[in-house]
Formats: C-alpha cells, sequence, structure tokens
C-alpha cells in the first residue's frame, strides 16, 4: 500500500470513529447549548458525483462523506441553481434567482471590482491552464453582460441569524464568494451581509489552485500552496479548540473543487493513484480522472477538518453537504450527458447531492422529498432558534422551507408539492431566460421560450419530450398545472 493510501485510509477511519462519536453522545449535548453549523459546499458536483446516492457510474471515492451519510440523511430529490452565482444566492437568502435578481455568474466584465495581479506559480504544478472566458460549464452555456451580485436589499443568512437576541452565533465564511460586485462592496461584501470573519477569493475561481488572490477581511493578498488545503488550515485556525469556545458558531466553507483548473492534488490527500498522469500535458485528456482526484483531495480535507473539531463538538454540530450545480461538460458522466450539465435547466445541470448530519438525524437514512437549494436558508434558522418572522419583513418572499421535519421522520411525505431553478441574465429578467419547474412526476422546461414537458416517472433522464407527439389527459391536466404555477411565481414578486 502506498504511503498516500495508507494516509487517506488512517483519516477516513478516523473520520468514521469521530461521526460514530458524535452520534452517541448527542442525547447528552444536544439540549445543553444551541447547535454549531457547519456548511460545506462543492463546486460543479451534480448528484452523480457521490456513489450514496445511486446515481453515477462513476463516483469519486469519499470514504469521509459516505462516513457522513452513516451518520444522517441524504435528500435526493435536490434541484439548485444552473451555476455558482444563483446557487450561492439562493442558499443563502432562501430566495430564488429571479427574486435577488441573480442568474447568472456575477462579478464579470463591468461589474467587477479591481484585483491585484495574480502570484507566479511554480514550474511543477499539474494543472491544466484554465481559459479566461471559462466557468460556464465547458462553453456549451455562455452569457454576453453583465453578471451583479448580491443587493444591499437581501437579507442573508448571517443577518438573520442575528435575529435571536439571546444567542449569538460566531460567522465565518471561508472559500469561495462569488456574490460580489462594484455595487455592494466587492472585497468588503462578505463581511458586509453579516460574517464576522471571511477568509477566501471574492471572484469565481483561483487562478491556479496552487497560487491564488487571497481576501480576507477586506485585504488582498498572495497565496501559495494548495488552496483547498489552505481553506481547511483557516477554519481550524479560526476554530482554535473548539471546546473552549463560549458561543456557537456557523461556518460557511465553499471549496473551489472540483471546479476548473483540472489540476492533480497532493498524493498524501488521494484514495486511489494517479501516478500515471505525470505532466502537464498529461492533465488534458484525463479531466476524468483528474476530476476524481480532486473531489477525493476534498474529501480528504473534510475529514481533517471533523477530526479537529472532534467528537465532543460534532456531538452538538449540524454538518451540511451540499453541491453548488451540476457538473461541468468535460467531465459529466453517465447517466447525464455534455451538454446537458452544468449551465443547463436539465438534471445534470441542476440535480445536487445534499447531505446532512446531526443532533437528532435519522443515521443511514434517506429522503426523497422534493428539495431545493433555497431550502438550507429556513432549515438553518429553525436549527439555530431563530423564527422566520423575526428575522425576514412580512413583504419579503421566502421560498425556503425548512428540512428539519426530515430529520426524524425521513419518509414522511414531501413538504413541497414542487421545486423550481431559473437562469437568466440580470439585465434581461428571468422572462428573456430559461427556467423549470416540477412536481412528483412532471417537469415543465422553458429554454428561454421554447417549452419542454417531460415525464420523470417513466423517463428520469429527459430523452424524450412529451411536447412533440399527442399529450393524454393526466399528462395534459399537469402540463396546464406547471404553467399555472410558473406564472403564479413569476407575478408573486411583482404583488
Amino acid at each position: 500500500m502506498s504511503r498516500a493510501i495508507l494516509i487517506s485510509t488512517t483519516s477516513w477511519l478516523c473520520a468514521v470513529a469521530l461521526l460514530a462519536s458524535a452520534t452517541s453522545v448527542c442525547a447528552q449535548t444536544a439540549d445543553t447549548a444551541p447547535p454549531n453549523i457547519l456548511v460545506i459546499i462543492g463546486d460543479d458536483m451534480g448528484v452523480e458525483t457521490l456513489g450514496r446516492f445511486g446515481i453515477g457510474e462513476e463516483p469519486a471515492t469519499t470514504p469521509t462523506l459516505d462516513a457522513l451519510a452513516d451518520r444522517g440523511i441524504i435528500f435526493t430529490n435536490t434541484w439548485s441553481q444552473a451555476m455558482c452565482s444563483p446557487a450561492r444566492a439562493t442558499m443563502l437568502t432562501g430566495r430564488y434567482g429571479f427574486r435577488t435578481g441573480v442568474g447568472s455568474p456575477t462579478g464579470r466584465d463591468t461589474a467587477a471590482g479591481p484585483l491585484p495581479d495574480p502570484p507566479e506559480l511554480p514550474a511543477n504544478v499539474l494543472e491544466a491552464p484554465r481559459p479566461v472566458a471559462d466557468g460556464m460549464g465547458g462553453g456549451v452555456v455562455a452569457f454576453a453582460g453583465v453578471g451583479w451580485g448580491l443587493t444591499d436589499a437581501e437579507i442573508a443568512l448571517p443577518e438573520a441569524l442575528a435575529a435571536r437576541t439571546d444567542v449569538s452565533y460566531d460567522k465565518a465564511a471561508f472559500g469561495k464568494w462569488h456574490l460580489a460586485d462594484n455595487r455592494n462592496g466587492w472585497q468588503d461584501h462578505p463581511n458586509r451581509v453579516g460574517f464576522d470573519h471571511f477568509s477566501g477569493l471574492i471572484s469565481c475561481c483561483a487562478e491556479s489552485y496552487f497560487g491564488w488572490i487571497h481576501l480576507e477581511n477586506g485585504s488582498f493578498s498572495h497565496r501559495m500552496g494548495y488552496a483547498e488545503s489552505d481553506k481547511v488550515d483557516d477554519v481550524i485556525a479560526w476554530l482554535g479548540d473548539p471546546t473552549e469556545r463560549d458561543e456557537p458558531w456557523f461556518v460557511w466553507l465553499a471549496f473551489n473543487s472540483p471546479h476548473t483548473p483540472f489540476h492533480l492534488p497532493p498524493a498524501d490527500l488521494l484514495q486511489n493513484d494517479y501516478t500515471e498522469i505525470a505532466s502537464v500535458g498529461d492533465i488534458m485528456p484525463n479531466n476524468g480522472l483528474v476530476f476524481r482526484a480532486m473531489i477525493e483531495a476534498m474529501d480528504t480535507e473534510i475529514g481533517r477538518l471533523l477530526e479537529h473539531i472532534g467528537p465532543e463538538v460534532l456531538a452538538n454540530t449540524y454538518v451540511i453537504f451540499i453541491g453548488d450545480n451540476g457538473t461541468d461538460n468535460r467531465v459529466i458522466t453517465a447517466p447525464f450527458q455534455s451538454g446537458r450539465g452544468k449551465g443547463s435547466l436539465y438534471n445534470g445541470g441542476i440535480h445536487v447531492p445534499l447531505l446532512v448530519a446531526g443532533p437528532g438525524v435519522t443515521p443511514g437514512s434517506a429522503s426523497d422529498a422534493l428539495t431545493n437549494a433555497s431550502d438550507l436558508y429556513a432549515t438553518i434558522l429553525e436549527i439555530a432558534g431563530v423564527e422566520l418572522s423575526e428575522a425576514v419583513p412580512e413583504d419579503v418572499h421566502v421560498d425556503s422551507v425548512s428540512l428539519v421535519p426530515y430529520f426524524s421522520d425521513p419518509q414522511r411525505d414531501s413538504i413541497r408539492e414542487w421545486i423550481y431553478a431559473d437562469r437568466f441574465l440580470t439585465d434581461e429578467g428571468v422572462e428573456s431566460g430559461s427556467y423549470t419547474i416540477r412536481d412528483q412526476r412532471f417537469k415543465l422546461l422553458v429554454n428561454e421560450g421554447t417549452e419542454e414537458f417531460y415525464d420523470l416517472q417513466a423517463d428520469p433522464r429527459e430523452n424524450s419530450n412529451l411536447l412533440s407527439g399527442e399529450l393524454s389527459g393526466q399528462e395534459t391536466v399537469a402540463l396546464h398545472a406547471l404553467r399555472a404555477r410558473i406564472s403564479e411565481l413569476h407575478d408573486s414578486e411583482t404583488d
């Protein structure tokens, strides 16, 4: 067994032991103090990338996330947005894209604020160059124009958490932000929305995973090393000794992995042997391999963070893992297909993994309820003991539904009757873009004015557009109902 595989296996066993210990002592600590909350985001990770969801044919090796699933609940029918910024905006506000105005990647073109020049990279970096216009999922979906971030009017999660006056959460965000622009404070934006501490990347992507422009509480600098290890180092440094913290904490940890640029991570973070990929020239034809390696390295670093938090604190900590959108079209695998991944509103672009572990969550459970990335908002507020009505004014439409009822009753009926996603240019609005909605069986997709209609029960991979033939009575009723729901939803923002 190689040294890299031995280290990874040891980390995995430690993570399993810690998670098991945390489950066993939940009853002793869950009622004594407000719980901590750790949100972890994987970048460009569709549902097929994690083996526990049973969809992908080539999932990555993820012992830490597998152990987390064993301890908690997986949600098998979760939609997010099609791209990075809209997904993050939805999670942080509990509101759909057409409400926040974030329908495409932010901080581009004239919307972006100033950045220092990137650092000079070491000569031995095993990394494929990322095209300047990349980030749209392999060039399949492209946008021209300005992408704006969250406006100051939005009430982000850290601000909402402050509505509970008897408990003060320490709030910190690490990693990729991608919601700032030159209207909302640019490098100060993460702190302006309520995070006490921010350390990470203000824009879309690292210039390289081995050297990047870093932002910490409004100040830019250069950092070298391995970006995903650096993020976890920062979280660990901020937490200090978790057993000695006086206040509960909310940590938002947004990895860049496995977003481009594709690269080979340090060998001691990997569960498998990738020594055949020996040079920069080998990266491009092996994108699928290095993509899985990137997920493996992230999984190892998550295990290191959980080990630092330790069983005593984990016993009263909710850990939430979610993918922000579907997989990059260059590396997406069956059953999804290239061109229907990231950037699209087909399931390959918006169906993401979601799992939750923590006090009171039924271990090793799964729910097929309809869930949405926006649901993190109401879920986290309920976990923290914050009343939604006290955190958000009555005239603000919140689309989020708390997932807490599923924690103890995974098989309960779906609270939601439908889920929704959209994609558009801020300057043009959702009606000029694309949007989709589904109920338990049928899905309506409006692709820039062209309707498509699918029976997801009979055709889960969306191969047969029902509108190309004659609809049955049941299909006609479902189509009209989804059209009406879309109209009602979009009209609700102008009420």
